[in-house]
């Protein structure tokens, strides 16, 4: 079992929100897309996370997805990275980046020039942490 595979378990087991596998069509489909649009291609480890859940909320993380998913009874809608990412588009510090989530103060973020995740502080911009691989940041969020 991989380290990310750890991580998703022990999400769910402390009662997080997966989701259904993205499908390798809808994962090769957003990434085009989102090239198509000027943004950044999804990252290799993160297309990984998105064949085992296709998003994630789990405490105040938020992970977002290939495709919305709607959950019957609610108003909730898991964000989908192409809508959220057009929230971004604007501005220079953002044109190298992929917003993959957010969490209370913070944004999940792909830096594709240094191939890096950051944790972004959502007011100020700053960047708090960076990490070489996705199930690097997964981890220091879920230990906090």
């Amino acid at each position: 079992m991989t380290l990310l595979q750890t991580l998703l378990t022990q999400a769910k087991m402390q009662d997080a929100l997966l989701f259904r596998s993205a499908t390798l069509n809808e994962a090769q489909s957003l990434s085009i897309a989102l090239v198509k649009a000027g943004f950044p291609r999804i990252p290799r480890d993160y297309l990984k996370f998105l064949e085992l859940s296709d998003g994630l909320l789990w405490n105040e993380l938020e992970l977002f997805s290939c495709g919305t998913h709607e959950r019957a009874g609610t108003v909730f809608n898991q964000p989908e990275i192409l809508n959220y990412q057009t929230k971004y588009a604007t501005g220079q510090f953002f044109s190298k980046r992929l917003v993959l989530g957010r969490a209370t103060e913070c944004l999940v973020c792909y830096e594709s020039q240094n191939r890096c995740y950051e944790l972004i502080d959502r007011n100020s911009l700053a960047i708090m942490l960076k990490f070489p691989r996705f199930e690097d940041l997964l981890y220091q969020v879920m230990t906090i």
